[in-house]
């Protein structure tokens, strides 16, 4: 019985991860799952990311003066606008995130949230500022690998 439990749960989990892949790296699991199903360092997408965890997704820049953290900004400052999937409720305003494009990496602070038409899970929307230090403008959207700090 135990054991068709275990496996009723590693199906769930699989298909969960199957159905949001927002995750890159084995860093961040659900400990008591995880745990009683002896998966090790196996990653389930849970919709509270920990410090640690690492995402990816499209990034882009953006021109706005002020977000959902409501902080004021502007272009020239070092921001990211956090897609809605890892954003939550604006938890993460005020947070760090460390993004990384083809060895080159920018550290952010978080002071808007990305609206799912534009930004889906496992993307950013960064300052012009930031996404240049990672690509010229003109580039427009590059595939990002990003984590809290």
């Amino acid at each position: 019985m135990a054991y068709i439990y275990k496996l009723a749960l590693l199906a769930i989990a699989a298909l969960a991860a199957i159905a949001a892949p927002i995750e890159t790296s084995s860093r961040h699991t659900t400990a008591a799952a995880i745990s009683f199903l002896g998966l090790g360092n196996s990653t389930v997408s849970t919709g509270f990311h920990a410090t640690g965890s690492t995402y990816s997704g499209r990034g882009t820049w953006f021109t706005d003066k002020s977000g959902s953290c409501g902080v004021s900004f502007d272009t020239n400052d070092m921001i990211a606008a956090v897609n809605e999937a890892q954003m939550g409720r604006n938890t993460k305003c005020g947070m760090k995130i460390r993004v990384n494009y083809q060895g080159k990496s920018v550290t952010v602070k978080v002071v808007d949230t990305c609206p799912s038409r534009y930004c889906s899970s496992g993307a950013l929307d960064l300052s012009q500022a930031a996404f240049k230090r990672l690509a010229p403008l003109d580039k427009g959207e590059i595939y990002v690998k990003w984590e809290f700090v």
